[in-house]
């Protein structure tokens, strides 16, 4: 059977199963532990044993590691769960040394923006708006690249589109640019240690490093950062490309928090939070300036706190104001629109074209309809209106002095009393919008639909009511204090029930970390990963629309997206991915030889699964590993006895004779290792990519 013909069983068995499945102001509460009289839960059937400790590292992380079921076994689950819902009492230090490789991670906005200029600063430094560092020569060297790197861009624009006119006809051929260093220059620079080699490096005439990069060969590419420290190597991809160095960071930091962390809780939280509050990365290019502190210092530490500080804290965020265009939205009555000191307020209807003019709905819209009430949450087109005016004002400094920064524009501030969900808002200013977003956040709707969607993602698509109610209790009566809401969840029987148990399907960017933390495959270059999730269909940052990626089933399910993860899984089992992530399947199981097909698929099978696999599953996996070319040491044995009449046996006395084709010459220890590892290799290729591995 061919690869393309087995990859193609295993996704037709794998959709075949999976569609079976039925599917005031008051800024800082604080959070506390609560004890509230709940409805009796239902009796429901429960998991027990190692089954119970699987489905909470099935939900509760990005799926176990080898070693990891009985860490927690050793612990003691329950435990176990009250350290992930405290994550600041668990030693994550081998993380923070991982992530030690990124240090623009711990810049905040102003910096990122003024050591790796983006698109827009450049502009300003070429208009004069902007000095070009004078005291730094790298920093220096960086903004004098791009000057040069832009400018390059503009005249090339200019000519595709001299060109592109009817008139103009050329087919005069385009000489190659000379090199901009010899082959002896080369050699002597790659000779240098790191320091002077990336002092030669900033010395080049600007706008010369990027068409040197394009000359050497990949060996010397990689030689020219080799032993150079993170700090130096950021230098290097910013000569070239400031905006990459904080894309590729941030990128590959949130996957190797996935991966590696032992707060895996809060990463997991982290993920619901950042997919709840959508930012795309790509609405101006520049998103992914603001993001960095976006994820670092709004979601994660809020991601088991306070439900109300971080909406706060999402809306004062310029990555929010900017998605969602409320730093540009202006009262029309206000003193920045009419020129003149603040105008009587007399609300008007609406105007049938949208909102009135310098008002910008889009954030009050999502933020009823998506952030917190949801979309029969009881607000009316009246009500988004109202919601835009409070927060007129709440924008960002323009021109920024130093850096990007929420600031509150009182001449933009729309005046007078407002209505919001029957609630008079009252002339405060700033105030206004904490009022407003102290409503919400406290709203029996918020509560509802907030504990509803944690349901989807942890309990099934479809949660019972009686578990949003009682949920949504414990979200009022505790401030909305997101752990404990977290704490309730685990203790109710539908999360432990067994109709719970593997009925979700992961998601691509679930389905890429959990294969990775299961197989124990090392991660060195996180690049890798993050397009594989992208590649799914998943790309981080990358939901255009607000809403967020689903967490139901459905959108996840279909002929053409399994059998995408088929190869992937192939590739990420065969070490065909990249050389930066890699897995060692021997050493895994602890084996350095051939083993029997049916002996090898149960142990990956408990290595990947811990026996989560169904009869069909491992039949059809035995049946593609019997298909496969067998290495020369099996294929004797496995060649049948040829019978009399067939051909391919003598007959002696009417008996047929079998005729064995010579052996083949014994493989060498190497061959055998390479041979084990190929079918190990393909077995646990065939394990990610089952339907078995799909569920969580």
């Amino acid at each position: 059977m061919t690869d393309t013909a087995s990859r193609l069983l295993i996704g037709a068995l794998a959709l075949a199963q999976l569609c079976g499945t039925s599917f005031a102001a008051k800024k800082n509460p604080s959070p506390q532990t609560v004890t509230v009289k709940l409805p009796a839960p239902p009796k429901l059937k429960q998991i027990q044993g190692d089954q119970r400790v699987l489905h909470a590292l099935d939900r509760l992380t990005f799926g176990p590691r080898p070693g990891e079921l009985e860490e927690v076994k050793a612990i003691g689950l329950d435990a176990w769960i009250t350290q992930q819902l405290h994550p600041a009492t668990i030693d994550d230090f081998a993380m923070q040394e991982r992530l030690a490789r990124f240090p623009a991670m711990r810049l905040s906005e102003e910096d990122l923006t003024k050591k790796f200029p983006p698109g827009s600063v450049i502009r300003q430094v070429e208009n004069g708006k902007i000095s070009m560092p004078l005291f730094n020569g790298t920093e220096r060297a960086i903004y004098e690249n791009q000057v040069v790197a832009d400018k390059r861009k503009q005249e090339q624009d200019k000519a595709k589109a001299k060109e592109a006119t009817p008139s103009v006809v050329t087919n005069q051929s385009v000489a190659p640019p000379p090199p901009v260093l010899s082959d002896t220059e080369i050699a002597a620079l790659l000779s240098l240690a790191p320091g002077p080699r990336l002092a030669k490096l900033i010395s080049l005439p600007a706008g010369e490093y990027a068409p040197l990069r394009k000359q050497l060969l990949p060996v010397q590419r990689a030689a020219l950062e080799d032993g150079m420290s993170p700090d130096q190597r950021e230098t290097l991809v910013a000569l070239e490309n400031p905006r990459q160095v904080v894309q590729n960071e941030l990128l590959q930091s949130r996957v190797l928090r996935a991966i590696y962390s032992q707060r895996q809780l809060q990463e997991v939280m982290t993920d619901f939070w950042l997919n709840h509050f959508n930012i795309f990365q790509g609405k101006t290019g520049e998103e992914i300036y603001s993001l960095v502190p976006y994820e670092r210092d709004v979601i994660r530490p809020n991601a088991l706190g306070s439900f109300e500080v971080l909406l706060v804290e999402t809306a004062t965020s310029t990555a929010m104001m900017t998605y969602l265009d409320n730093a540009g939205s202006t009262g029309p009555h206000s003193f920045s629109a009419s020129g003149g000191p603040p105008r009587p307020f007399a609300p008007p209807s609406p105007p049938k074209g949208g909102s009135p003019r310098g008002l910008n709905e889009n954030y009050a819209r999502e933020l009823m309809e998506l952030h917190t009430l949801g979309v029969n949450g009881g607000y009316t087109q009246r009500d988004v209106t109202e919601v835009a005016r409070v927060f007129t004002g709440w924008t960002i400094e323009q021109p920024p002095k130093g850096g990007p920064r929420f600031v509150f524009d009182e001449s933009r501030h729309e005046p007078g009393t407002k209505h919001v969900l029957g609630v008079e808002i009252k002339d405060n200013g700033y105030k206004e919008g904490l009022e407003v977003l102290h409503l919400l956040a406290t709203s029996p709707a918020t509560a509802h639909f907030i504990c509803r969607k944690l349901a989807i993602r942890f309990v099934s698509d479809d949660p019972p009511q009686s578990l949003v109610d009682r949920l949504s209790t414990v979200f009022l009566a505790s401030n909305g204090n997101i752990g404990e809401v977290m704490r309730f969840l685990v203790q109710a029987p539908e999360f432990w029930s067994v109709a719970a148990n593997r009925a979700k399907i992961k998601t691509p960017e679930d389905f890429v970390i959990s294969a990775v933390r299961a197989g124990g495959i090392d991660v060195e270059d996180a690049n890798v990963v993050v397009k594989a999730i992208s590649d799914l269909g998943q790309p981080l940052y990358g939901r255009q629309t607000p809403d967020g990626y689903s967490m139901l089933s459905s959108p996840w399910i279909n002929s053409a997206a399994l059998l995408a993860r088929m190869n992937f899984s192939l590739s990420l089992a065969g070490n065909r991915l990249s050389k930066g992530v890699t897995a060692d399947w021997l050493s895994q199981l602890g084996a350095t030889s051939l083993q029997q097909p049916e002996e090898q698929e149960r142990q990956i099978e408990n290595l990947l699964l811990h026996g989560q696999v169904s009869d069909k599953t491992r039949s059809l996996i035995l049946q593609q590993l019997a298909s496969a070319p067998q290495p020369p040491s099996q294929q004797n044995s496995a060649r049948p006895i040829a019978m009399a009449g067939d051909g391919n046996g003598a007959v002696s006395g009417g008996i047929a004779q079998p005729k064995l084709s010579p052996p083949a010459p014994p493989m060498t220890p190497a061959q055998e290792h390479q041979a084990a590892d190929r079918q190990a290799a393909l077995t646990a290729g065939l394990i990610f990519g089952s339907p078995d591995f799909q569920r969580r």
